[in-house]
């Protein structure tokens, strides 16, 4: 009876609607093709012997009778991830250590498909999908799947005799063993993925691109025509240029590069990272940003000098799936797309330009599809632009994540801003290394503004202060308070812009309110935080609802940028407006240390010295224990045993940098929108044109979007899209209208 199963073919995969097993994939080449992707995948993680011998488990729960009756058709379903786990368990057992190897094996193995599980208890009587649930035999049965001995021999299955990771935080060796693990799974899904796809479909276009050393080598040309600069400013960045390459040579760790807005930090810090790849044999550049509008912006300087091809934008408002001729002026070949396309899964490319949320969310993911870019994060050097803006509510955990990236897996970290945020004090025994020269020298510089608090000022006033100047910038911390100030502007050339507008209604008033700029002529505007980072406009005077000292430096960069004035200035006031009835404890927080900060630093709040100081009140106002972990991720991965008890799943489900209780509604904005939602309606596969609706989209929270559905203001389309129907509720000045249950207009931050 063995000798006839052991003369039987066991199959990974079948061929679409081909009954003959011809060319169906023998499990054997499967397991070991998969295993050899996964051992060059683990290369620049350290993780090459470990990734081979968890691939070649992987999917021994195929050798069951059950699972190949279901590729010849059954429709019985079968588990056969848990086979894999539950056999490393059991051979990996001779000390401690093999052990807890097992178990980061069992971890991966296990969520190959549905995900990287929580722990749970030995003696939980649920069967969820924990690991503990799902290895223990008595609570979950499997098909017989002993035949995998035919064919992978347990001798040739080898561990590394020590992990290669250094357990530097005392107070978390959890989360470097659970991340270590998430680089495991990472290269095991990333291998599987391309290994089966190699099989049903071919061999794709992946993976190649210029490497670094040439990117390099084009951007030195590129940058050779800032060698001679004629006025003071570009002497400026051309230094500060200068002096980001001349430190690429410094040890791999953790940099800051200091910067006031217009200082030239986008180049710079590119400049820097690619000649530190060089040096030190890194593989990609990751520049993380915290807005989609900035990402664009600086995508499109990278891919002017670097090459389309080499650059990956990740970021919801890019749409893979338009005309080649709307993604690029020049057009894209069908050829640069699907490579693009397929380096979105796993950023197997020089250059990735991604979001705040795209990268830290895909840290902490538990599913296959989220994680199978982050072995690909080792060996990299990543620039985190506008610093400032990153989380506080998660800074630990991500600070951690990335503290792991520098120490355990090769990477280098660099954070950009005008503003810097005292990250040292929550990444203890880090040395930062300051890449521009002397800061503060920086700041004297390109000093353009003045800043004067100008206390407690009434809606009334304010607004007649606005009509009083031909051109003014006005930025508040409300929806509500920017509308509310918008409709009692007076004159020609005003405008409001907030999030409530969809992105290409902004965009389209932007260019408005440039060309106003441009010619001198009048242009009020009135804002949300939306206009602080990265949008590139230029006016005389500016107003600021009190905020964070980084909001207020942010906003000050849009007055006198240019510097076509010897000065201009910005007025910082505490609102006193109907507008706003309940202020968030975050902003109440910033607006409190940054009043106190203008008090003591009245001639000069835009210095290093001031920056310190407000991040350092800050920091101390908050919770120790909570205030920088407010979801208490950390708290699933070090539990205070000795177990490798880690909540995966857990830990996935609460952190989100955005919080899901948004929901997205498209504005049926122009004949584009109309015409893509036209066919929404009947498409068998809808989901396609998500990215096409992406600048039609507004986000609102569920409460609002349930007000407006009952007032019939909105239509569901094909099942998934929301779509706004009445467009008495939209106002291209204004964008859309919320109303609350009462028939009021709702309340809501813009941040």
């Amino acid at each position: 009876m063995v000798e006839k199963e052991k003369s039987l073919k066991y199959y990974a995969h079948s061929k679409k609607n081909e009954t003959d097993k011809t060319h169906w994939q023998l499990l054997s080449d499967h397991l070991t093709n998969t295993a050899a992707l996964a051992e060059i995948f683990g290369r620049d993680a350290g993780l090459s012997e470990l990734a081979r011998t968890a691939a070649m488990l992987h999917d021994i729960g195929k050798y069951s009778k059950a699972f190949q009756d279901r590729l010849a058709g059954s429709n019985h379903k079968v588990d056969h991830s848990t086979a894999g786990a539950r056999t490393a368990l059991e051979i990996f057992n001779k000390n401690e250590v093999e052990k807890w190897i097992a178990i980061i094996i069992a971890y991966c193995i296990a969520g190959h498909h549905s995900g990287l599980p929580d722990h749970g208890s030995v003696i939980d009587i649920e069967t969820d999908g924990t690991l503990m649930s799902r290895i223990d035999p008595n609570k979950r049965k499997l098909e017989d799947f002993s035949q995998f001995q035919t064919e992978v021999k347990l001798d040739n299955l080898v561990l590394p005799s020590r992990l290669n990771i250094k357990l530097h935080d005392a107070q978390h060796p959890g989360f470097t063993l659970a991340f270590f693990t998430r680089m495991l799974y990472s290269i095991l899904v990333d291998a599987d993925f391309q290994e089966t796809e190699e099989f049903m479909g071919g061999k794709k276009p992946r993976g190649i691109y210029k490497n670094i050393d040439e990117l390099n080598k084009a951007f030195e040309l590129f940058i050779k025509r800032f060698d001679h600069p004629e006025n003071e400013i570009n002497k400026k960045r051309t230094g500060t240029l200068k002096a980001c390459i001349e430190r690429a040579t410094e040890k791999q760790g953790f940099f800051t590069l200091t910067v006031p807005t217009g200082g030239g930090k986008t180049l710079a810090s590119m400049a820097f990272g690619l000649n530190h790849a060089v040096i030190h044999g890194l593989k990609r550049i990751i520049y993380v940003i915290p807005f989609t509008s900035i990402i664009e912006q600086n995508a499109e300087v990278f891919k002017e000098i670097l090459g389309e091809e080499n650059i990956l934008e990740h970021h919801a408002n890019f749409d893979w799936n338009r005309n080649k001729d709307e993604i690029s002026p020049d057009g894209m070949s069908d050829d640069i797309l699907d490579k693009l396309k397929l380096a979105s899964e796993n950023w197997d490319i020089p250059i990735v330009v991604t979001t705040n949320v795209q990268f830290f969310e895909s840290l902490f993911a538990n599913r296959s599809s989220r994680c199978r870019k982050l072995h690909n994060l080792a060996k990299s050097v990543i620039i985190f632009d506008e610093a400032q803006i990153l989380p506080r509510e998660y800074l630990d955990p991500c600070m951690l994540a990335v503290k792991e990236l520098v120490i355990n897996y090769g990477s280098s970290a660099v954070f950009c801003t005008a503003t810097q945020p005292c990250l040292g004090s929550r990444l203890l025994g880090v040395n930062f290394i300051e890449l521009a020269p002397n800061p503060q020298e920086l700041f004297n510089f390109y000093r353009r503004v003045r800043i004067k608090n100008a206390g407690i000022v009434p809606d009334s006033e304010l607004v007649e202060k606005l009509n009083n100047h031909p051109q003014v910038l006005c930025i508040v911390n409300t929806r509500k308070h920017a509308k509310g100030l918008f409709e009692q502007l007076e004159g020609k050339g005003c405008f409001h812009i907030s999030t409530l507008m969809c992105p290409a209604n902004r965009k389209e008033t932007l260019t408005r309110i440039r060309a106003l700029l441009k010619n001198g002529l009048p242009c009020r505007v009135v804002s949300t935080q939306v206009m602080e980072a990265g949008i590139d406009v230029d006016f005389p005077v500016g107003y600021r609802s009190m905020a964070g000292l980084d909001s207020i430096i942010q906003a000050a960069g849009r007055v006198n940028r240019e510097g076509k004035n010897a000065m201009g200035d910005v007025y910082v006031f505490q609102p006193e407006t109907p507008f706003i009835k309940k202020t968030p404890i975050f902003i109440k927080q910033g607006s409190s240390v940054a009043e106190s900060i203008l008090r003591d630093y009245p001639d000069d709040p835009v210095s290093i010295p001031a920056i310190n100081a407000y991040f350092n009140e800050l920091y101390a106002l908050q919770d120790p224990k909570s205030g920088f972990d407010a979801k208490k991720i950390l708290s699933f991965f070090d539990k205070g045993s000795i177990e490798m008890d880690f909540d995966f799943k857990s830990a996935a489900e609460n952190f989100n940098l955005i919080e899901n209780n948004t929901v997205p509604v498209v504005i049926p904005y122009n004949a584009e929108a109309v015409d893509i939602l036209k066919k929404v309606r009947e498409h068998p596969y809808p989901f396609k044109f998500a990215r096409q609706l992406q600048p039609y989209t507004v986000n609102i929270y569920q409460n609002e979007f349930e007000a407006l559905q009952s007032k019939g203001g909105v239509e569901t389309y094909n099942e998934i899209y929301e779509v706004l129907s009445d467009m008495d509720y939209y106002n291209n000045s204004t964008g859309l209208t919320l109303v609350d249950n009462k028939g009021g207009e709702a309340l809501f931050f813009d941040g």
